[in-house]
């Protein structure tokens, strides 16, 4: 569970919790994989889950959508 940040903070930066679940999740695959933190933490004091949450919650990334979805059907 998720208790900090708050989850209808999070939500505020996407548009929706489904977003919210996917640009989290692929955020915190990519800090899995090797990728620096862009936020302090403690030796494993964290998830990378919860590294990812944190980092959207302060603006450390953009969220960009795959061109299939910014086109107009």
């Amino acid at each position: 569970m998720l208790v900090s940040p708050q989850t209808e903070s999070l939500l505020k930066r996407v548009n929706n919790k489904y977003e919210l679940v996917i640009v989290v999740s692929r955020r915190g695959r990519q800090i899995i994989d090797g990728q620096t933190p862009r936020v302090k933490v403690k030796d494993d004091e964290k998830s990378e889950l919860t590294i990812a949450a944190i980092e959207l919650n302060q603006g450390k990334f953009n969220i960009e959508e795959p061109e299939a979805e910014k086109e107009n059907f």
